[in-house]
């Protein structure tokens, strides 16, 4: 039988199959910009750790990319929704009211929503098979199907998704959402559109937690001769993707802190976030954006290969990049310490940028196979000879100026000694 809804109405529209688009990055705001954006909550109603399984991708073994082989994962689900208003009679009246979102319902729309990725979606290839349309249907049955998210009755949402046996060497892996509302609905903006329900931003973050790496890192001469364990966090703000590069990033982020033997974590951090965008991100953008189109693809092919000369400016590259944010913690030589450091990097494709130059060679870069053993540095060799002694010249013209300083630094700390035993770690 076919739906008698009004289509000039939102929240009247067919939604049996209904999907929102995420994938617009002009849409997506950083998540400072959502915090900043945010009204101060009045009241919150949420559910955690809903625990599930689906079919998101790689586990932390891997995967070799058939769909009917896509293994089977726990996922954690999470939602929060900040009320417009505060829940003044639902208080007062010790019942349900229309003031309030009863948890229940979030969790009703949550199960919903993973059983049908689960038992109706239909993926068109591997790819589709993710944590990022985990998080589609969640976002499309809280708010087209229960109507619960709309700007009616909330001014924020939070949807996150946790795969808490995706890594081998950490926490796992998380995908959140953020979303900020406006009170009234419009009714100039096409039916069943996520600003016909009040959305006026919103933040993708795709995070890797709490891996732990043995790295041999420090200024001082003990630490220098054995390997400690340091905790990284990774977050990729803007995140626009399907897929599982989460589990590529991992392997890249590992093999590099182990080969790794930096003294300051500055450097290691600075590192590690060059090569995830220089081997995962870029390739990801330039491989969207050169086969959007067969005109797209004649564009492309006509840029020059030396990215200094490519009018950046003019392409649509800018709006899929990623903020990448970096944050290290090691093990203190003191007892009262806890050396840590946090970074981000914006790799918009100007020359003014600091990492203008990860461009280079942009035609060419891919992401290491996950079929490949040997050494990250032994990858970078094979498949771009002339990168490592482009990166050793430009190390060792930077490494003049610093080795003075790291000297007084190292020469610093033990004249002061901590006012705590120091440990042997």
């Amino acid at each position: 039988m076919e739906s008698q809804a009004d289509p000039s109405d939102p929240l009247a529209i067919s939604s049996e199959d209904y999907l929102f688009d995420l994938d617009m990055p002009c849409d997506l705001m950083s998540e400072w910009d959502i915090q900043q954006a945010r009204e101060q909550p009045i009241a919150v109603i949420g559910v955690k750790d809903v625990q599930l399984s689906a079919p998101v991708g790689a586990s932390a073994w891997g995967w070799n990319g058939v769909m009917a082989e896509c293994p089977i994962q726990p996922i954690l689900v999470s939602v929060s929704v900040a009320l417009r208003r505060n829940f003044k009679t639902a208080s007062e009246d010790d019942d349900l009211t229309e003031d309030t979102i009863h948890y229940g319902r979030l969790r009703s729309a949550i199960l919903e929503a993973v059983h049908r990725y689960n038992t109706k979606f239909k993926p068109d290839n591997a790819a589709e098979l993710s944590i990022k349309n985990v998080v589609t249907h969640l976002i499309s049955a809280l708010t087209v199907r229960h109507h619960l998210t709309i700007g009616k009755k909330v001014n924020w949402s939070s949807v996150k998704v946790m795969l808490p046996k995706s890594s081998l060497h950490g926490a796992g892996t998380s995908l959140t959402m953020q979303t900020i509302y406006r009170e009234e609905m419009p009714e100039d903006q096409d039916p069943g559109s996520p600003e016909s329900f009040g959305v006026i931003g919103r933040s993708v973050s795709l995070r890797i937690h709490d891996l732990t790496v043995p790295t041999l890192i420090g200024m001082l001469e003990k630490e220098r001769l054995r390997k400690q364990n340091v905790i990284v966090n990774v977050e990729m703000d803007r995140w626009l993707w399907n897929g599982d590069s989460h589990w590529d990033m991992e392997q890249i982020i590992v093999k590099a802190m182990e080969e790794s033997s930096f003294q300051t974590l500055e450097a290691l951090a600075e590192h590690i976030g060059k090569l995830l965008i220089r081997y995962v991100l870029i390739p990801k953008i330039i491989g969207v954006v050169s086969t959007a189109s067969s005109e797209a693809a004649n564009t492309w092919d006509s840029l020059s290969d030396d990215y200094k000369k490519v009018p950046w400016e003019e392409t649509n590259v800018g709006d899929f990049r990623s903020i990448v944010k970096i944050k290290l913690e090691k093990p203190g030589i003191y007892m009262d310490t806890i050396p840590g450091v946090e970074m981000s990097m914006d790799f918009q494709p100007q020359p003014n940028s600091p990492y203008f130059d990860l461009w280079e060679n942009y035609k060419k870069l891919k992401t290491p196979e996950r079929s490949y053993n040997g050494t990250l540095k032994d990858w970078i060799a094979e498949n771009y000879p002339e990168e490592p002694l482009a990166y050793r010249k430009r190390k060792l013209e930077a490494s003049e100026t610093e080795l003075a300083k790291s000297r007084k630094i190292t020469e610093e700390i033990n004249s002061h000694p901590s006012s705590s035993d120091p440990t042997t770690s």
